[in-house]
């Protein structure tokens, strides 16, 4: 994938309406990015099934997302079919590590042979190109181990997939995951209102961190995950989305904008990129809204979920 150099900052954010004295901004934009493909749960939707309304959603809305995929997930045949399917729709597929595990953590010989043993069977899927992500955004901790993994992703032709929006679905996909194995005929839509309406405010939180750091047009990346709460709830959070006047951008595209090809020494802490950028210009970021520090989980508590 060869990403397109945009001119960043304020001229490439605006344009000219009726008037060359009138400027308007352009609708935030924003593409659909899901990790993981850990596909163990089942409990409601099948592995198929949840995969199967994940895909509907996505051709409801005409988006092409991007799938970061752990082989270790998926290297069976239940997973060779959702993979493919992706495939076969026309979404980008990424390289997520074979064993989802943690590169500041781990030896980097460790993660970089686990790199390059899913290129190996994710090159087996047309859809596949050389972009990666970590898991849990963890690149590495201490800044001579993050630029190590940046020398050995570029020498092997990979790019970075960053993000600039996270949902913390993980973490309320955990939550409801319990309570469905205690109970799996429960009702599930206070899971859903929760969930779009994080969404919606951490994504709007975002927004003026971007324009702070002169991007206000910037294409967001949105963190979620291929798990049972996208499966069930994936198109309300879209359809939501567009209600508040936000526009889908295909993920492909969002990710040739060049604040994608930043490599930061600073470590993410699992953070959002802006916030990576913030710390290292010292623009003021102001996080999460209040009711999800710590994933949600007083406010979760607060709520009964």
């Amino acid at each position: 994938m060869k990403r397109r150099h945009f001119l960043a900052g304020t001229a490439a954010s605006v344009f000219v309406a009726c008037s060359p004295n009138v400027i308007t901004k352009s609708r935030p934009r924003i593409a659909i990015t899901m990790d993981d493909f850990n596909l163990a749960f089942d409990k409601i939707l099948s592995p198929i099934e949840r995969n199967t309304w994940i895909l509907e959603a996505f051709d409801k809305h005409k988006h092409k997302a991007a799938g970061f995929v752990s082989g270790g997930f998926v290297n069976n045949e239940v997973g060779d079919k959702v993979v493919q399917s992706w495939s076969e729709a026309g979404h980008l597929l990424g390289n997520h590590t074979y064993g989802h595990m943690n590169a500041t953590e781990e030896d980097i010989d460790v993660i970089e042979a686990d790199i390059l043993k899913n290129n190996e069977l994710m090159a087996n899927y047309p859809g596949y190109e050389k972009i990666f992500r970590f898991p849990f955004l963890a690149e590495g901790g201490e800044a001579s181990k993050i630029r190590a993994y940046h020398d050995f992703l570029t020498s092997n032709g990979f790019e970075y997939a960053p993000i600039t929006i996270d949902s913390i679905d993980w973490y309320t996909t955990r939550r409801l995951e319990e309570k469905l194995n205690e109970n799996p005929d429960m009702e599930t839509t206070a899971y859903r209102d929760y969930y779009i309406k994080m969404c919606l405010e951490i994504a709007e939180s975002f927004r003026p961190l971007a324009e702070s750091l002169g991007y206000p047009n910037l294409p967001h990346t949105l963190l979620t995950h291929h798990n049972i709460l996208n499966g069930l709830y994936l198109d309300d959070l879209m359809s939501a989305f567009k209600s508040q006047g936000w526009d889908f951008v295909d993920a492909k595209e969002a990710f040739e904008h060049p604040i994608y090809d930043i490599k930061p020494d600073i470590e993410t802490g699992g953070r959002s990129l802006l916030s990576v950028l913030a710390q290292q210009k010292g623009v003021e970021d102001r996080g999460f809204p209040r009711a999800y520090n710590g994933f949600g989980e007083k406010t979760m508590d607060a709520l009964g979920l």
